[in-house]
């Protein structure tokens, strides 16, 4: 990623039904992928400083824990949560929780104790982990280090309203019920093979999915092949979520190659009405952001699909994020049309010949998002949308 800190972070918007065709449609051989589930109590306290910083999709869910704590927090840690919220939410265009889930990510993040240490040392417990991250980028780490003075003293103040003794009456116990009923649900599921097909390159069989409270609804990639999951959530959503975080990146996003390819594509003023106009709420704020974002979405729908929990294509991409991903409506067709979905194989090479050879022209994107949600949700975006006013 060009920026460590912009989020790994997905809303995906249907909870789906239950798994009503799991037995048929799963992996039933011998597992190879091995899911490990656990709380993240750390972790939580850092998407909670998110949402009372006024995350606008965060607000309606969790409002009555938002509204006590800003009337409770001390004044000093109140001012800390909003200027994290300002320096990267209405500054930076972040979403706050994720973007701390992903540095703190490099550390341990079991208790609040732990998290609140590495605010304290991130040279020592976060530096390490953040330089292994292939988005490694030392001039964004000082801008890091330079926030976890504010940072420290909004978990400060979590702590001295008495977050952990909170935790562990209301959050600990749920949260513990859904581990279990994830961990079942998941080790069915051998979604490892099929990423790695798809990607063309071998996978850490280990997938970590760390359960918490405070993360809707987004689903948020961190370091390494974990991810942050809703405890409530049913198995299909977990699966999906898994699915879905492990391919980000799908591609080298510092190969300036393909950007140049896609040049015209990111000229085009229908693909920069849905990069422009879309709700900033949802992130990919960026023509990088949306390709990147799609291309996962694109290959994690082969991945469901083929394993048997997948939503349908259409509706999905009618209705998440407002119907923004059509980028990844037109390269699943691409994908299905060029049988990649059942050879596998490298997906970068595949994509740099795609583009090279017009597959996913501004024409072609348009030409093939339509086949897979329908023309009038193509017309929602461009100059003339039939969305605007």
């Amino acid at each position: 990623m060009r920026n460590i800190l912009v989020p790994l972070a997905v809303l995906l918007a249907s909870h789906g039904s239950a798994l009503a065709r799991t037995e048929d449609a799963a992996a039933l051989t011998e597992t190879r992928t091995d899911w490990v589930v656990q709380p993240a109590e750390g972790m939580d306290a850092l998407l909670l400083i998110g949402a009372i910083g006024g995350d606008v999709l965060q607000a309606p869910i969790f409002s009555e824990t938002i509204s006590f704590l800003r009337e409770n927090l001390s004044p000093e840690g109140l001012a800390a949560i909003d200027e994290i919220d300002f320096q990267m939410r209405q500054t930076r265009g972040q979403l706050t929780g994720p973007t701390l889930a992903l540095i703190f990510s490099a550390g341990p993040v079991a208790t609040l104790d732990d998290v609140m240490i590495s605010a304290l040392d991130p040279d020592g417990r976060l530096r390490p982990g953040l330089e292994q991250s292939p988005n490694w980028n030392a001039d964004r780490y000082a801008s890091i280090v330079e926030a976890m003075p504010i940072i420290h003293t909004a978990l400060t103040a979590l702590r001295d309203v008495g977050y952990e003794r909170w935790y562990a009456s209301t959050n600990r116990p749920p949260v513990a019920a859904g581990i279990e009923r994830i961990a079942a649900a998941v080790s069915q599921y051998d979604i490892i093979p099929e990423q790695a097909r798809l990607l063309g390159r071998d996978l850490d069989p280990r997938i970590d999915i760390l359960v918490v409270r405070f993360n809707q609804p987004y689903g948020i990639r961190i370091l390494g092949q974990r991810f942050i999951a809703f405890y409530e959530w049913e198995a299909a959503t977990q699966l999906r979520v898994a699915a879905h975080e492990i391919f980000h990146p799908p591609f080298d996003l510092e190969d300036d190659s393909l950007w140049t390819l896609m040049s015209d594509l990111e000229a085009d003023p229908w693909m920069a009405s849905i990069v422009e106009d879309h709700d900033p709420a949802f992130g990919y704020n960026s023509f990088q952001g949306v390709i990147n974002e799609g291309a996962t979405q694109a290959l994690d729908q082969i991945v469901s699909d083929r394993l048997g929990f997948g939503r349908d294509p259409a509706r999905r991409w009618q209705h998440a994020d407002g119907g923004m991903h059509l980028f990844a409506a037109a390269l699943y067709h691409a994908l299905i049309e060029d049988d990649f979905d059942d050879t596998g194989g490298v997906f970068e090479d595949w994509f740099r010949s795609a583009l090279e050879r017009g597959v996913l022209s501004p024409s072609e994107v348009q030409r093939r998002a339509a086949a897979i949600v329908g023309q009038d949700s193509v017309n929602l975006w461009g100059p003339d949308r039939a969305g605007s006013e």
